[in-house]
């Protein structure tokens, strides 16, 4: 076969999607005529088509070594690099490329990748002169102004961030991603009226994602911390479980983000001194897509009552809207609108009702035509299997733990703490152990010091391995707390680093308050 028609042939393949029949052309092209370049970009591209860039890498080197002049080749390089994982040297061909007068088309493109690379390693400042570069060819694109956004944002200049957002808000308004940066800012920023500001213009502008309703719960819950008062504080508790439910009702959530709204859903109720309704929800995470499809609550009727809180507006049915508009007929809110009717009424120029019907008809658009909205959207529901990745059966069961605790259920929660022990890591591992023992305690077991007094030990050996395992040094200190060794706790407690310090000197002042200090020269 001619090397023409291997070409032809070659690239019919890969228009075709039939990569490896497109490769094998290439190869047979190359094998016909080596010095020539097309069966090198062919092979190259049937190769990065097929994930094996590396060859695809030998194939367009092969490629520049017969043309070191030709740009576009330089690109290909390039990009296949950068699949690699090769960045360095991606760079270097991209520069190349531009250097060698590759097609404007594509120069848009390179300096777009470029500007990935400089943020991937962290050079957020470059990313910027070639995002700006980039926009020299292809002007205005919302991509490009999503990765300017992001930079400006890791460089923690917020008003240009916010600058950058609005133009994507021009260019496609109905997307939500520009509101949810912004809103981020903001609650970062502590502006929180801004922050609700933003989520309230997404409703109005934007196509709500998921992302909107989990923006939701992080503002019912985070905002205005400064007032928070531990008797508000069940309120805004509250107030994120309805949140949380609108985004399981509205957001169409997929399997992932169910389980993960069902296990904030679960740690609200452990907060709210529920633990058997966070206990029932767990038990739901197990097999997200059947509990979520049969339409499983995370509202027991207490939150329901307080669905008023959450600022929502309850959708009413069409028969309920009617009474409470006869409701308010009845009671005479509408006395002011009823005379002026009448009134209407008594001046027309016929006492017909036919007549006076006909006149006002005429001033009325014609409702009946026009088709009833349907209100029902349809039922949003989970295909696939779902299964718990490890990190997510682990913060299950850390969750059981802490419900069963509250429940006083020991059973269940050394059945959970032993399920913890098999983790693949170790903080988990170390979890498990230490719940067991807190097990030990509450069921008077026998030497149940002596257990807590092995694993402070085996704790103690840990840090000798290794000076900076603070998660030993925290569970060796609530061992100490659980024993009433109140004195070693706090010697330990004084070694770690403020932000870890902070809570578990809180828990040695909590315990000290109950009582119930030990002897320490007993042991």
């Amino acid at each position: 076969m001619k090397y023409e028609e291997l070409i032809s042939n070659a690239n019919l393949s890969f228009a075709s999607n039939v990569f490896y029949e497109s490769l094998r052309f290439s190869q047979d092209a190359i094998a016909t005529a080596p010095n020539r370049i097309d069966g090198y970009i062919c092979a190259g591209k049937a190769s990065m088509s097929l994930d094996q860039t590396e060859d695809a890498i030998k194939y367009f080197k092969s490629a520049v070594k017969l043309e070191p002049n030709n740009g576009n080749i330089y690109f290909l390089l390039g990009y296949a690099q950068i699949l690699s994982g090769n960045t360095a040297d991606a760079l270097k061909s991209l520069t190349k490329a531009v250097e060698s007068n590759c097609d404007d088309a594509l120069k848009g493109q390179i300096y777009k990748m470029m500007s990935m690379i400089n943020t991937d390693q962290g050079d957020f400042k470059n990313a910027l002169v070639n995002l700006e570069q980039a926009e020299g060819f292809v002007g205005l694109d919302y991509e490009i102004l999503q990765q300017k956004a992001a930079c400006h944002a890791s460089l923690r200049d917020f008003h240009e961030t916010i600058f950058t957002l609005n133009q994507m808000k021009l260019l496609q308004p109905n997307r939500y991603e520009p509101y949810s940066l912004a809103f981020n800012i903001f609650m970062e920023l502590e502006i929180y009226d801004e922050a609700l500001s933003e989520l309230e213009r997404a409703e109005e502008y934007a196509e709500l994602t998921m992302a909107y309703y989990n923006d939701r719960v992080a503002y019912t819950l985070l905002h205005d911390p400064a007032d928070d008062t531990e008797e508000n504080i069940k309120t805004k508790w509250q107030q994120t479980l309805v949140a949380i439910d609108t985004g399981l009702t509205k957001g169409k959530p997929d399997a992932d983000q169910v389980f993960d709204l069902y296990l904030r859903a679960a740690q609200l109720y452990l907060s709210l001194e529920n633990p058997q309704m966070a206990v029932d929800i767990l038990d739901a995470a197990a097999n997200s897509i059947l509990s979520y499809n049969n339409s499983f609550s995370i509202l027991d009727d207490s939150e329901s009552s307080n669905s008023l809180l959450s600022g929502k507006v309850t959708e009413l049915t069409p028969e309920e809207e009617e009474a409470i508009m006869q409701e308010k007929w009845d009671n005479g809110e509408f006395d002011d609108i009823r005379e002026e009717i009448n009134e209407a009424l008594m001046e027309s120029s016929s006492d017909d009702p036919e007549e006076i019907s006909e006149e006002i008809h005429k001033y009325l658009s014609p409702v009946d035509i026009i088709p009833k909205k349907k209100n029902e959207e349809e039922k949003h529901i989970l295909t696939g299997e779902f299964k718990m990745e490890p990190l997510q059966y682990d913060m299950r069961n850390a969750l059981y733990i802490a419900a069963y605790e509250l429940l006083e259920d020991y059973d269940s929660m050394l059945q959970k703490a032993r399920e913890m022990q098999a983790s693949s890591i170790v903080e988990n591992q170390y979890s498990g152990i230490y719940y067991e023992l807190k097990v030990g305690k509450y069921t008077n077991k026998e030497n149940w010091q002596k257990k807590y007094r092995e694993r402070i030990n085996f704790w103690t050996k840990r840090m000798l391995e290794d000076p900076t395992d603070f998660i030993s040094a925290s569970y060796r200190i609530r061992s100490y707390i659980d024993i009433g060794d109140f004195d070693n706790a706090e010697q330990l407690c004084a070694c770690l680093p403020t932000d870890a310090k902070a809570p578990l000197m809180e828990e040695i002042r909590k315990a000290k308050a109950r009582g119930g200090g030990e002897n320490v020269d007993s042991h």
